[in-house]
């Protein structure tokens, strides 16, 4: 450690074939160490940053990573001189930087004393799990802070790349919205095992660049890059943990819940209209986002489909067990799941310039043809659904703000879009939705989340909403957890 000011050169002049340079830097973030995926070479990463503001990536590798275990604290302040400057390709760029430093054997390491340190501690702009909406499926990182009051055991899932292994966590914030936070491949045997250990404490964590999926209206998923502090000595963290303190009861009562789900306040809300985009502009935008709004009528373009399928109640993934019999999850990992039905609808959006299909799960399904899953099942027989004549009848008189998510599936031949609806939005002061026979005599009541079971009985064939304003919200489909499989690189 030294005790006094040396000459030193800001980042952005540090560059190939600088000679004899000394940086002054903090250390802003640090992974834990880890190997490549496809190579047995063990690595550690992390971002220094000068008093400019200027970020460098630096990496250790190997047996250095055992040399420098003790120094390069996060938030400490070091000198550091004859690291191996180099260049680094856009696609691994973390730092926005086009060098990146090797810190090896021959790399001088020296920390700087409080009195000489000049570089601030790093401040963050944290993403409440409110926010979630606008980053679902997007290019952008976040960085977030939570509380961890339970971590699922982990469990192996298929993805395009073929099986791979996460752990999932449950985290809450100051909203008290229990948010699931996705871990990947290596990341469970490090910080996610970290974690686990002191689970029992209701570890706090700020995590750094974070992908927000669709999954559960908006969770949290790793990347390679991510990283993570467990209990970090920040304020945020002081101020969330005399939170916990205040609200103990109710976090308990989240803790036995294990809640998958997000609360209503984090669901996603309407879009401003320049983010509205009509169905023949899908085609030329599919390569470029995976998430749309469209305004669109809805209806059920044919019979040749079953309308619901049995699923576990606590993750909605499809399951063979018969109905009501409970059994231990393969998907979600929960014990004493229960199999029910789930709405499972083939629809057609359309407006002035085309139409689609897509899927449209739970409880938007029920609500789009008035009918439980349970009335479903009850009506089915080995040739499906009775009364499909009936069903092939509904459709919405006007036109519905609905949250569309594609998925690129790799063919022979070339690629296939699957289009589900994550959300539905009606704006009208004054609905009317209802089936094309009875538009003369049929009205809509406005009961939040009810349905009238009758579809099957008369002619009752009213569509029941919600409220005008409020969001319909998807829980998840039961693809959702095809998560992209560069999650963890």
């Amino acid at each position: 450690m030294t005790n006094m000011s040396r000459q030193h050169i800001p980042l952005k002049d540090i560059t190939i074939g600088i000679k004899g340079w000394t940086a002054k830097v903090i250390v802003e973030a640090k992974g834990m160490p880890r190997s490549s995926q496809r190579s047995p070479v063990k690595y550690q990463r992390m971002i220094l940053r000068d008093s400019e503001g200027t970020k460098v990536q630096a990496t250790i590798f190997e047996s250095d990573i055992d040399k420098f275990s003790d120094v390069l604290t996060l938030y400490k302040t070091y000198y550091i001189s004859n690291a191996v400057v180099k260049t680094i390709l856009p696609q691994h760029r973390i730092a926005k930087n086009d060098y990146q430093w090797h810190i090896n054997s021959k790399t001088v390491v020296e920390e700087v004393t409080e009195e000489y340190s000049s570089i601030s501690v790093p401040t963050y702009k944290f993403v409440s799990f409110s926010e979630f909406s606008k980053y679902i499926n997007s290019d952008a990182y976040v960085d977030i802070i939570g509380v961890v009051i339970h971590a699922y055991p982990p469990r192996e899932i298929p993805t395009a790349n073929g099986p791979q292994k996460i752990q999932e966590l449950l985290l809450v914030d100051q909203e008290l919205i229990p948010k699931i936070l996705t871990m990947w491949d290596q990341f469970i045997e490090n910080e996610c095992a970290a974690i686990v250990k002191n689970i029992k404490t209701k570890p706090i964590i700020a995590a750094y660049r974070i992908r927000i999926v669709s999954f559960n209206d908006g969770s949290m998923s790793t990347k390679g890059s991510s990283t993570f502090v467990i209990n970090p000595d920040i304020p945020e963290a002081t101020k969330l943990r005399s939170w916990c303190i205040d609200n103990k009861g109710e976090l308990e009562q989240l803790t036995l819940k294990k809640s998958y789900v997000g609360s209503s306040s984090s669901a996603i809300k309407a879009p401003a209209s320049h983010e509205i985009i009509e169905v023949k502009d899908i085609q030329s935008l599919e390569e470029k986002q995976t998430t749309f709004w469209l305004q669109a009528k809805i209806s059920i373009p044919h019979s040749n489909q079953k309308y619901w399928y049995m699923a576990c109640n606590k993750c909605y993934r499809r399951t063979n067990i018969d109905y009501k019999q409970t059994f231990d999850c393969v998907h979600c990992a929960e014990k004493q799941s229960t199999a029910m039905p789930r709405c499972l609808l083939e629809v057609q959006l359309s407006d002035k310039t085309g139409a689609l299909i897509a899927t449209l799960f739970g409880e938007n399904a029920e609500k789009f043809i008035c009918c439980s899953a349970e009335t479903l099942m009850q009506n089915s027989t080995e040739d499906g659904v009775q009364n499909k004549e009936k069903l092939m009848t509904i459709q919405t008189k006007i036109e519905f703000l609905v949250y569309l998510k594609i998925r690129k599936l790799e063919i022979s031949g070339g690629a296939q879009y699957k289009y589900n609806i994550l959300n539905m939005f009606n704006a009208l002061p004054e609905p009317t939705l209802q089936s094309n026979k009875e538009a003369s005599s049929s009205t809509v009541q406005h009961v939040a989340g009810e349905c009238s079971d009758e579809f099957f009985d008369a002619t009752n064939t009213t569509l029941q909403l919600t409220n005008s304003v409020e969001i319909l919200t998807e829980e998840g489909d039961e693809n959702s957890q095809i998560i992209d499989s560069d999650n963890q690189q």
